[in-house]
């Protein structure tokens, strides 16, 4: 009999879930705003209403699924199989997620944070397959960072290896919603810049960047990007900002990890050429020629599945390069 895997990829701004087989090859998905969930005593409840339609449709029982996988952003514990303080996620803190839909489900339940997930992805079906060692950055609503290491997830004793969105750039800049000041993610998060766009818009800046959203509240990363196509003078100068910032992490990643490839989520994914090209134009300001020129930097080739599939990665792979969760045990 087919061995099935759900996978469950809860987001800053969407949540997905998938039906999926041991290769990859996603069945059956769906998608919803994370907005839609409420808080997590709303939320919970509906996300296993969610696994249990998606199963009905493909006309499958639990009893054929084989384990779930749920990617969530962090931090969190996987040992307590908890959210814990999730910057983008204010209504799911200390969240017990994995007992909950354990107790629910009664099937193996294996979660690790959206960016650990996505790496392992990239690892598994993704253009740097099986690597050594590689590296993967959300570029979404927030900068989350994946690592694997000799082919292993690295998730460290606190399981917060890989939260590269949050070492510090600038300890004078702008707060960031994890509580500390100058993170990447404050420079390069898709939430952070829309938010500041929006206070320079309100505050009167003139730019195209509010024609292509038609409302304030509706300014983000996606009408950022096509003003800068326009040539807008904001967005132009907003963009190479954000470009010098991602480059300067990009670099320190490379120095401090020689990684074989850094695989580039949602935001490259959306730019390609607008991003990459003066991307690696900027890298060689912050990193050693000989690292630089080893590494396989690009966007990711698994385009908008990359949350279904890092969590349907988590599921096939199991617990053989985590710690138990509360639902192993």
């Amino acid at each position: 009999m087919t061995d099935y895997f759900v996978g469950i990829d809860i987001g800053g701004t969407k949540v997905a879930l998938c039906l999926g087989d041991a290769q990859g090859n996603i069945i059956f998905s769906r998608r919803m705003k994370t907005s839609s969930l409420g808080r997590a005593d709303e939320g919970l409840p509906k996300i296993v209403i969610l696994i249990e339609k998606l199963l009905h449709d493909y006309s499958l029982e639990l009893k054929h699924i084989r384990s779930i996988g749920l990617a969530c952003p962090g931090p969190l514990s996987i040992k307590e199989g908890m959210l814990i303080t999730p910057p983008n996620l204010p209504g799911w803190h200390y969240t017990p997620i994995v007992s909950y839909l354990h107790t629910r489900l009664n099937l193996p339940i294996f979660m690790n944070n959206d960016a650990n997930a996505g790496a392992l992805a990239e690892w598994k079906f993704g253009s740097a397959k099986h690597v050594d060692h590689l590296i993967y950055l959300t570029m979404s609503t927030g900068m989350g960072g994946g690592i694997v290491i000799n082919g292993k997830l690295l998730t460290g004793p606190t399981n917060t290896a890989g939260e590269v969105g949050h070492f510090v750039l600038d300890p004078d800049g702008a707060k960031c919603p994890c509580g500390q000041r100058g993170c990447l993610e404050v420079y390069c998060g898709g939430g952070n810049i829309a938010r500041m766009l929006q206070d320079m818009i309100n505050g009167g800046a003139k730019t195209k960047i509010l024609d292509e959203a038609q409302a304030l509240e509706k300014v983000d990363m996606k009408s950022l990007i096509m003003a800068v196509k326009r040539k807008d003078h904001l967005a132009t100068k907003v963009w190479k900002d954000y470009i010098e910032k991602l480059a300067q992490g990009i670099g320190t990643l490379l120095m401090v990890l020689n990684p074989d490839a850094i695989i580039l989520g949602t935001i490259a994914v959306q730019t390609q050429e607008l991003i990459m090209q003066p991307l690696l134009a900027a890298l060689p300001r912050f990193a050693w020629k000989i690292p630089l020129a080893h590494c396989f930097i690009g966007a990711s080739r698994l385009g908008d599945k990359i949350g279904e599939l890092g969590a349907l990665a988590l599921a096939i792979e199991g617990g053989s390069s985590y710690h138990d969760s509360p639902s192993t045990n």
